[in-house]
């Protein structure tokens, strides 16, 4: 990274064209290869090759961007909250006892210490936007294709995407343009947008207090953008699809290490991919059809609105350790509760970013924005939108 940084000065010191990443620093979440860094996944087990440098980095580093530290993550990205049997714990940098969620934790503590300009992350279920919500930046999970990722360590190739947590959602859009090779100066946001709020499905499922921030908020909302309650029905059946698929596809992905017993594995990883080793076929076509029935509600919701908003997390930043709960219905389970919010918009593709506005119960508190398929450009406008003061 020394080395880089002097080619980099000297390239600025010679007069000749700089990228528009010149100079700046990046942390690189631990499953995307990068030239004279090793690749660990956050496991002891052997990875699949990866071949060369990842396009996603490869992209910053010609734009000038300095990739200099990998950061921390769930083991091989499957959970969201940053613990880990083998490297420890990823702590929340507001409170240290709770998690900093994940998989993408080290990037989210990095990029909200001020370690690196920002951070690049993977998100399969909520893994960008996750940590994101619990440190306090922003995440921007793009439209599923959109930033290819060869050269990545897959968890599951159908859920799958790249996306960067920074510190503002200007700083989200020149990563996406560098990486994607797409533009984001034609988003735009009416005057007064029309957001869809999936009332129904939230109803229970807030902590207290996240449902006091949501709700301050959205009534702010009001004052600037016309906000409608829409059912979404299949939101309530995402989270069994979601995990039938992501396990299989997982276990395919480490399949060599299984077949030899799974040496390097947590058990805290290897039950999940043992038990989506065992799926049976009809098990995994019930839940893509499941996938196409959730695809296509979100897709009629999103044809008649600008945007979906809803927080990040049902809850605050739990306790690291905590497995459940408690919600204005009763009980959840803490992977429901947190993952709950967002695995639907990565498990059909949709654009989601993640932007803190406040707090809830002291803690980070983030909204949710989900757009169409490949508004990407659309969801960031509204995210600077939002950023700006919208709900003030």
């Amino acid at each position: 990274a020394a080395r880089a940084a002097d080619a980099l000065d000297a390239q600025a010191r010679s007069g000749a064209p700089l990228g528009p990443l010149h100079g700046v620093p990046l942390t690189i979440k631990d499953l995307y290869e990068v030239a004279g860094m090793p690749t660990a996944g956050g496991t002891r087990a052997t990875l699949p090759a990866l071949g060369g440098e990842s396009v996603a980095v490869a992209r910053m580093r010609a734009a000038g961007a300095l990739p200099f530290a990998k950061t921390n993550m769930h083991e091989i990205a499957l959970g969201a909250t940053g613990e880990n049997a083998w490297t420890g714990d990823v702590k929340n940098p507001v409170d240290p006892s709770r998690q900093a969620g994940g998989s993408s934790s080290g990037a989210g503590v990095a990029t909200a210490v001020g370690i690196g300009f920002a951070g690049l992350g993977s998100d399969t279920g909520g893994s960008v936007r996750i940590p994101a919500a619990f440190c306090g930046v922003v995440g921007f999970k793009p439209s599923f294709g959109a930033i290819p990722l060869a050269g990545a360590l897959h968890l599951s190739w159908t859920c799958d995407h790249a996306g960067p947590l920074t510190r503002s959602v200007d700083d989200a859009a020149v990563l996406y343009e560098v990486m994607a090779g797409r533009r984001t100066d034609h988003g735009a946001v009416a005057r007064r947008p029309r957001l869809a709020v999936p009332a129904a499905w939230l109803k229970g499922r807030l902590h207290p207090a996240t449902r006091a921030w949501f709700d301050a908020r959205i009534a702010g909302l009001r004052a600037h953008a016309d906000v409608v309650e829409v059912d979404v029905p299949a939101l309530s059946r995402a989270l069994a699809p979601y995990t039938a698929i992501v396990r299989a596809e997982a276990a395919f992905v480490h399949r060599a290490v299984l077949a030899a017993g799974g040496e390097g594995f947590s058990e805290a990883v290897l039950a999940p991919m043992r038990d989506g080793a065992k799926q049976l076929t009809q098990v995994y076509l019930d839940a893509m059809r499941e996938r196409e029935l959730l695809r296509g509600e979100l897709d009629a919701v999103l044809r008649d609105h600008d945007a979906m908003v809803l927080p990040t997390s049902a809850v605050p930043p739990p306790a690291r350790g905590q497995l459940e709960v408690q919600v204005e219905g009763g009980t959840l389970s803490t992977r429901e509760a947190v993952l709950g919010q967002t695995l639907a918009f990565s498990f059909v593709g949709l654009p989601t970013l993640s932007l803190p506005m406040g707090t809830a119960d002291g803690l980070p508190a983030s909204m949710q924005v989900v757009g169409a398929r490949d508004a990407d450009a659309s969801v960031l406008a509204l995210g600077r939108w939002l950023e700006a003061g919208a709900t003030v």
